[in-house]
């Protein structure tokens, strides 16, 4: 009900008011008149619109590298395993200061703490040489057996057994040991125990008594378990000078550093920026060439209504490389501090971005004065 007072009301006011909105119209098309004839002047008016892209490359050098530099220290305590890793540290940003990379170049990405069990050899044990003798003699009573045995107790030897052969009889095996801090001396003193142990023998009237073999060894040294901590500290160096990359390597490798062959290349978001910034005006230009092109000769190419300008392609392909790199580089990465460095500081090749640039223009038509 209220929509069709409204409408009613709305009918007649154009009724009674004709000659004010005929004015209104008027004035809004002489404003419109007036701002084209601004752009184009009188000769020109808007009669449509055109649409088209069009796509260029840019090559972009790589401007900024980062990779991680990891140091181990180890100490008895743990204050001592963190001074250590302190002080290496401060050397590192000393020299890094020298080629005017500052604090914000860097950030420390893991730092931990560890304790682990160490066997070492014994410093207080001595190395220690062991003598050995293989006796063999012939046994042919019983008596004579039980007399050796206590002979032999006497030098702690009880280790006397027959010799297992069909073509020997009644004989028998024991063993002579000696051991020393110097070898010649365990040499001596288990010939001095053989030649004590044969006279007593003979008194026994066991007098076929033979070496039948002689050895001497260093004795494995006695091994102690220490606990030794740990600190590992993981350093991000960003940095925009890829001239000083090997420096930087070789100066972390000095202090026993380890470099994590995971270097990434990127263009900084300057360096994109001001790709763009070149390119948008020489893309317009080629835009509104080709554009031209396609308008018949009755027409007037205007002034771009709309621009896009699509680089997405920067982000993912060139995203997508680093990672295929690093994937590649983190083959076989399980190497120690000692092991030799094998680090890739090539820098990747000169990349190709796609720009797409897609614009509306206004088409104009002339305008014969009369």
């Amino acid at each position: 009900m209220k929509k069709t007072l409204l409408l009613i009301l709305l009918m007649n006011m154009s009724t009674i008011f004709p000659s004010y909105a005929q004015n209104n119209a008027l004035n809004v098309s002489n404003n419109y008149l007036e701002l084209q004839q601004l752009k184009y002047g009188k000769n020109l008016i808007p009669v449509g619109e055109i649409t088209s892209k069009i796509t260029d490359n840019i090559i972009l050098k790589p401007d900024t590298v980062e990779f991680y530099v990891t140091l181990e220290t180890e100490g008895e305590t743990p204050t001592e395993a963190s001074n250590l890793n302190v002080e290496t540290m401060k050397k590192l940003k000393t020299y890094l200061n020298t080629l005017n990379i500052t604090d914000d170049n860097l950030v420390t990405t893991d730092y931990k703490n560890s304790v682990r069990t160490i066997t070492k050899p014994d410093s207080k044990n001595n190395t220690t040489y062991a003598a050995i003798l293989n006796v063999v003699l012939t046994i042919d009573n019983n008596d004579s057996f039980i007399n050796l045995n206590k002979i032999l107790d006497k030098y702690g030897i009880n280790n006397i057994y027959q010799i297992d052969d069909k073509n020997l009889t009644n004989y028998y095996e024991f063993s002579i040991a000696t051991t020393s801090n110097r070898e010649s001396r365990a040499k001596d003193d288990l010939y001095k125990d053989f030649n004590n142990i044969a006279n007593e023998l003979k008194k026994i009237g066991l007098t076929n008594v033979s070496i039948k073999k002689y050895m001497v060894r260093e004795m494995e040294a006695k091994e102690i378990e220490e606990k030794h901590y740990f600190v590992n500290n993981t350093l991000k160096i960003k940095i925009n000078k890829l001239d000083l990359i090997g420096k930087i390597i070789a100066k972390a490798q000095e202090l026993k550093m380890q470099v994590n062959n995971n270097i990434s290349y990127s263009v900084s978001p300057e360096a994109i920026q001001a790709a763009l910034n070149e390119h948008e005006t020489l893309l317009l230009n080629k835009l509104s060439a080709k554009v031209e092109r396609l308008l018949d000769k009755q027409y007037v190419l205007g002034a771009p209504i709309t621009l896009s300008l699509d680089s997405r392609d920067f982000d993912t392909s060139y995203s997508s490389f680093n990672n295929a790199k690093s994937q590649k580089r983190y083959l076989g990465m399980d190497r120690s501090v000692d092991d030799a460095m094998d680090v890739d500081i090539n820098t990747p090749p000169e990349y190709e971005v796609t720009l797409t640039l897609s614009g509306t223009f206004e088409t104009l038509k002339k305008v014969e004065q009369k």
